[in-house]
């Protein structure tokens, strides 16, 4: 497929989760639709294509990044927890500001995230890439 069709799916997948969280709040299942839109755009900049190696990857290697995966999901779905707790129960926000409080935590809690599991990927992928040049 084109890859300005998946960044098309991306932009509408995102837009539509953004849409309907603004028109009925936040559900625990757009933590399964925010990877689906990251994988999207990540075919439409061609860092995916960097998968060919997919299958010179060691099965400890795939555990590790299936380990990783768990734990950074559980890490932001504790976070995302952690700021309904703290929105709806402390501080008792209600209309356009717990939206928006809703919105800049649930940012808050992947950015960082994204970056860990990111690591973890380059870094399987580059001890791939230094056992393949020896």
């Amino acid at each position: 497929m084109n890859k300005k069709i998946f960044n098309t799916i991306g932009w509408i997948l995102l837009l539509g989760i953004g849409v309907s969280w603004i028109a009925f709040g936040y559900t625990d299942w757009y933590l399964l639709v925010v990877p689906l839109t990251y994988m999207c755009f990540s075919i439409s900049d061609g860092s995916i294509s960097k998968m060919k190696n997919i299958k010179k990857i060691k099965v400890s290697q795939i555990v590790f990044i299936l380990l990783a995966f768990i734990v950074a999901v559980g890490i932001v779905f504790g976070l995302i927890q952690l700021a309904n707790y703290l929105i709806n129960d402390r501080l008792g926000l209600t209309g356009w500001v717990k939206t928006l409080s809703q919105f800049i935590a649930i940012i808050f809690s992947l950015i960082p995230i994204q970056f860990a599991f990111g690591s973890v990927i380059y870094k399987v992928f580059g001890d791939m890439n230094s056992t393949k040049a020896q």
